[in-house]
């Protein structure tokens, strides 16, 4: 790796501290080494790091217009006729588990509701018009929206025309310029008057909070006593965790604050959940609830949902969200798996053919800087994924374009090396017809004619940039022997989970020589580590990375002893447990 290698304890007074901790919480010295440089410096501190309360959780009417939402929703369900309520949301996992959370409440509530979600390649992103006229020619009186709306401005006007109350349940951020849509309620924690520090929230997490809140006026009004006879019972919120937990994790939020706590508690949740679908999910993705663990909803649970948005219809993931059927889960969650396995064998052909285009337009001179290819044969669905792993692969900023038959090219931007990639957009601007995002991922679109000058164009804008010094560093929590990576050692460092900004997944380093390798998949690299103890190790896509394969092949043959980094990780599995390195990089050190 280019990169320069951090080691985050590396002052002598961290490693005394980190050696106190040990002795006196009686941990390892690398959970103890992980607790210091996440500032725990007391057995007490790590206690209540570890365990997170649900009452530590922020009041829900500390959110900027939620406790107005509650109410206007709360109200019309109470009317002499209650009043029609429509959720719409996106169709990725937030959205699809943010439209699931509300329907199981909203159910046990006897609401009068309905749930749409766009079509990704008839409708786009976000509400737009024709879903408010189709929800005014419903008679739809309340329109919620959940994971999307903070920017659908012709759609507000035009719900706020038909006379529709439109309550936009967002955690995207709010146009500078044009401030918050016309609704009748914004809850969105970016917004300038909103002091409840719950900007890290996801959408579903917003509709739970939102959820929290007409649990508290239904309380209040005795709706659960005067409606036992309908049926009516109150909501077990503890139960909808699991919805958020998928949501959260899915979404790359920040993992601190109260995220950290619905995660930790929704994971609990979730290895006994009761839903149906879930159950299902969980024994398709081949792991039991009870071994489950933060990582593992990232690329098992969630891919499964997404792939039902990204190849047709999110409905299909919805429906397995929402059943109590145990039948009609099974049946659903066997079709998300061979809609998962399409998106997977397409995702990997399509790689695969832009991998040769990349090599062969480096070998021309082209991507200095950026690479940007485009095809009439990709599915826009999962050019997403595979910019992701054009970055990794090629080291530089990568755009995947997938150029429809109306001659209009949509895509996906990722960022690498700490680069801005939506200045850079914005620097190119005048060549496209729409996009947006943050600074280290985005959408964008234009027309297949601008196509070449866009290339270059955007290539000489990321070459402009300066990186942020992030994207030159690689940060390690500390550098630790094989004989460190024990059992006990790695499922104390499993308790910090859950992992994401603010609380990254620990990486460690680790000096061995490859004792045994095989290649999995064809892309895959699994390794023993050596010596004198051994430890196993998995490297994805390692094998499609040629300066990776001649280092570990170097290794393997002449014992050279190499510098691994990687998230230290316990492979459960039929019953075994086996500590695993999952390696993010490594260096020859002979």
């Amino acid at each position: 790796m280019n990169k320069t290698w951090i080691y985050k304890n590396e002052k002598e007074s961290l490693q005394r501290a980190a050696l106190s901790l040990s002795e006196s919480a009686g941990i390892s010295m690398m959970a103890a080494t992980l607790c210091v440089n996440r500032g725990l410096n007391t057995a007490d501190e790590v206690k209540v790091f570890l365990n997170p309360r649900l009452d530590q959780l922020t009041h829900p009417f500390k959110i900027t217009d939620l406790e107005k939402s509650a109410r206007r929703i709360f109200e019309s369900q109470t009317a002499t006729v209650p009043e029609k309520i429509r959720v719409f949301t996106d169709y990725d996992v937030d959205g699809t588990s943010g439209a699931a959370l509300l329907t199981w409440f909203f159910r046990d509530l006897k609401f009068n509701f309905s749930v749409k979600q766009p079509d990704r390649f008839k409708d786009g992103y976000g509400l737009n018009v024709a879903a408010v006229d189709e929800a005014h020619a419903d008679g739809v009186k309340i329109l919620i929206t959940v994971d999307c709306g903070i920017t659908n401005f012709d759609a507000a006007k035009r719900a706020q025309e038909l006379g529709i109350e439109l309550i936009i349940v967002d955690h995207h951020l709010i146009d500078p310029v044009h401030g918050v849509p016309p609704a009748f309620a914004v809850i969105d924690p970016h917004r300038a008057d909103d002091t409840s520090g719950l900007k890290m929230l996801c959408g579903c997490a917003l509709g739970f909070y939102l959820c929290l809140g007409i649990r508290s006026m239904a309380r209040d009004a005795k709706y659960f006593e005067e409606r036992a006879a309908q049926g009516v019972v109150e909501p077990n919120m503890k139960s909808l965790l699991d919805l958020v937990v998928i949501a959260t994790a899915a979404d790359m939020v920040p993992l601190i604050g109260d995220n950290r706590i619905l995660v930790k508690h929704g994971l609990d949740v979730l290895k006994e959940t009761q839903k149906p679908g879930l159950k299902a999910l969980c024994d398709q993705a081949g792991f039991a609830t009870k071994t489950m663990n933060a990582s593992s909803l990232g690329f098992s649970i969630g891919p499964r949902i997404n792939a039902s948005g990204r190849m047709g219809s999110a409905e299909t993931a919805l429906k397995v969200l929402t059943t109590k059927d145990s039948v009609e889960a099974h049946n659903l969650a066997q079709e998300l798996e061979l809609i998962n396995k399409q998106r997977m064998e397409l995702q990997n052909q399509i790689w695969d053919e832009v991998r040769g285009k990349v090599n062969q337009g480096i070998e021309d001179g082209k991507y200095a800087h950026a690479v940007v290819v485009a095809s009439e044969n990709w599915h826009e669905g999962v050019v997403g994924i595979v910019a992701a792993k054009v970055t990794e692969h090629f080291k530089r900023p990568a755009i995947i374009l997938a150029i429809r038959e109306d001659g209009i090219a949509k895509g996906s931007v990722r960022s690498y090396g700490g680069y801005n990639v939506l200045e850079a957009l914005h620097l190119t601007k005048d060549f496209l017809a729409g996009y947006g995002g943050h600074k280290y991922a985005a959408g964008l679109s234009l027309n297949q004619d601008d196509l070449e000058k866009f290339v270059l164009a955007y290539n000489e804008a990321v070459g402009s940039l300066s990186p942020s010094k992030n994207g030159d560093t690689f940060e390690l929590e500390g550098k630790f022997e094989l004989k460190d990576f024990t059992p006990k050692a790695i499922e104390e460092i499993e308790k910090f989970a859950p992992y994401g900004t603010g609380n990254p997944e620990p990486m460690f380093a680790v000096a061995a020589y490859v004792d045994q390798q095989n290649v999995l998949k064809g892309r895959h690299v699994k390794l023993k580590l050596g010596p004198p103890k051994s430890l196993e190790g998995i490297w994805f896509n390692a094998a499609e990375r040629l300066e990776v394969t001649e280092l570990l092949e170097k290794s393997a043959q002449h014992r050279e002893v190499c510098l691994f980094a990687g998230i230290p990780e316990l492979n459960r599995y039929m019953g075994r447990v086996t500590p695993t390195l999952r390696i993010k990089a490594a260096i020859n050190i002979q």
